[in-house]
């Protein structure tokens, strides 16, 4: 499906891959998707298939029917034709019964200019309340009940009317999203809830726009941040990776084991970070004697009950028997000496939602995963946009105690929100899957840097970037370029460069740099081209392609 443009006087929109991406107002973003998910029971988004499009100067209709043949419908979009505005309309029918956790209007505010600021929420009966959309992440909902919303972007004034069901918000941020997400049903409704054969979803969003916005305020300018490159990681756990293969010079291990790891397996680890997974304290203190008696001496340790591998929304219910906080007792008398950390072996969703107390634990820990949400190619890079985010709201939860992190990767590892990650068989680009086509690209290698330039900036001490081996692996890739260029310089001063598309973590002799725009962008150092094809010897003047890594100085 192609990208299209669509414009009425100052608004703009996109329309790619049927959603309306990027909606502009005198070139200030103020709406970064509408979107029309049915989501099943695991949240996965049902794939559908255009049946017919029709673009007009200020209009675009799709028709749209599931591939599974369980549902039909359209979307419409029309700007008004001064630019003030837009009205969206939806109609999903059924097609036969369905069981479906979310069908309907899923709107994304951005977080740039938004964060922090005043809003107006419209609640069905009418009335008003004056809060602000969330600085530090919100772990609940920071809007409820909502009709409408009115609120300001860079000067814009923005109004917001749903019509046809009961919205809420929650702080995307959670995932990795660089956007506020508004979305029916709420979530506090019995779900999964049916949709009948011949049962129709209705729903209209109306948009107005007004001001003269502040173009100084939105300019997006380059920035320079000098700090420390972290220690670098590979991930393994029995099942998912092997470790048939050597850690390359530099890169350290994070192992994921439980009880059940057959001692033949936990022989052959030499963790310098432990994850342990358990079921109950007693289950856990077999663990952690099973690891002693393998001869694991990691420097690092954290565990977790498996329920808590699950969300859980902040409110609870939580899961009955041992809490998190219970095995950090049984970790130090495990491993005396060894920093016992805290968090979630999931997503900063997780850690968010279930916060460790900082005067228990030595460090903190989460992972993160690009594609809950979302999987094309924009929405994954604009995760990086997200993760300052993260890590300041995850800084503030701790205060000084450092962030040792788990897995940062495309793909999903586990999912902690249905009973398992979607099957890919075809490779494809879709939210919650383990295998993702990009994983052995130059994509990966240049979203590895955009996380690696955050984490840099936020002063994280360690992370993981892939797998040992696996769907989540990098062997062989540009991934396991930039991973070992990055390890070589642990600990070593580097500024990290943002600005004009371009993301580049440099030292005295050498630097890394990656295009995360659309377009090829100019470059003025000789060294090496990571690409899809392989690396390629590049001239000091030349064109760096999207997704593309340039190694040079003494990283080529």
């Amino acid at each position: 499906m192609d990208d299209r443009q669509l414009t009425a006087g100052p608004l703009a929109a996109r329309i790619f891959e049927g959603d309306l991406r990027c909606l502009t107002y005198l070139g200030t973003e103020v709406v970064r998707r509408i979107s029309y998910p049915v989501r099943n029971l695991s949240w996965g988004t049902m794939p559908v298939r255009t049946v017919s499009e029709e673009v007009g100067p200020l209009s675009y209709r799709r028709a749209f029917v599931a591939v599974d043949g369980g549902f039909e419908g359209s979307f419409e979009v029309t700007l008004a034709e001064g630019g003030a505005g837009l009205v969206a309309d939806l109609a999903i029918t059924a097609l036969a019964d369905l069981q479906v956790m979310r069908a309907g209007f899923t709107l994304l505010h951005p977080i740039a200019g938004v964060a922090g600021t005043e809003m107006v929420v419209v609640h069905t009966d009418g009335q008003e309340e004056a809060t602000h959309f969330p600085q530090q992440i919100s772990p609940g909902q920071p809007a409820r009940d909502i009709a409408g919303l009115r609120h300001r972007v860079w000067g814009v004034d923005v109004s917001i009317t749903m019509e046809g069901e009961v919205f809420e918000m929650e702080d995307q941020r959670n995932w990795s999203d660089a956007s506020y997400k508004t979305y029916c049903r709420p979530l506090a409704w019995p779900r999964p809830f049916a949709l009948r054969q011949g049962a129709r979803v209705e729903q209209r969003l109306r948009i107005a726009l007004a001001g003269a916005g502040d173009a100084i305020a939105s300019l997006r300018t380059g920035a320079k941040v000098t700090g420390r490159m972290p220690a670098i990681l590979l991930a393994h756990e029995d099942g998912l990776t092997g470790l048939d293969a050597a850690l390359p010079p530099g890169v350290g291990l994070l192992a994921r084991v439980s009880s059940r790891t057959p001692a033949v397996r936990l022989k052959v680890l030499r963790p310098d970070a432990l994850e342990i997974v358990f079921a109950g304290l007693d289950d856990l203190q077999m663990a952690v004697a099973r690891c002693r008696a393998a001869g694991m001496t990691p420097a690092r340790v954290v565990a977790l009950p498996a329920p808590y591998l699950q969300s859980w929304q902040p409110e609870g219910p939580w899961p009955q028997g041992a809490r998190p906080a219970d095995a950090i007792p049984v970790l130090r008398r495990g491993f005396p000496g060894a920093l016992v950390g805290a968090g979630s072996l999931a997503n900063f969703t997780e850690f968010n939602r279930s916060r460790p107390d900082p005067d228990t634990c030595d460090f903190a820990t989460f992972g993160n995963t690009a594609i809950v949400h979302a999987a094309d190619d924009l929405s994954v890079i604009e995760t990086l946009e997200a993760l300052p985010h993260v890590f300041a709201s995850a800084k503030a939860i701790m205060g000084p105690k450092p962030l040792h992190l788990g897995l940062f990767s495309i793909g999903m590892r586990s999912n902690p929100y249905g009973d398992g990650v979607v099957e890919n068989p075809d490779a494809a680009r879709i939210p919650m899957a383990m295998l993702d086509p990009r994983q052995a690209t130059s994509f990966a290698a240049a979203y590895a840097l955009g996380v690696l330039g955050a984490a840099i900036a936020a002063g994280v001490e360690s992370l993981a970037l892939a797998m040992v081996s696996g769907p989540l692996g990098a062997t062989g890739t540009p991934l396991a370029r930039v991973i070992a260029v990055a390890a070589g310089r642990r600990g070593a001063t580097v500024r990290v460069t943002e600005g004009a598309g371009l993301t580049g973590i440099e030292w005295d002799h050498g630097g890394m740099l990656a295009n995360l725009s659309a377009g090829g962008l100019p470059h003025d150092k000789p060294g090496l081209r990571l690409t899809s094809g392989g690396p390629v010897a590049s001239a000091a003047r030349g064109m760096l392609a999207p997704t593309e890594v340039l190694l040079w100085g003494d990283a080529g």
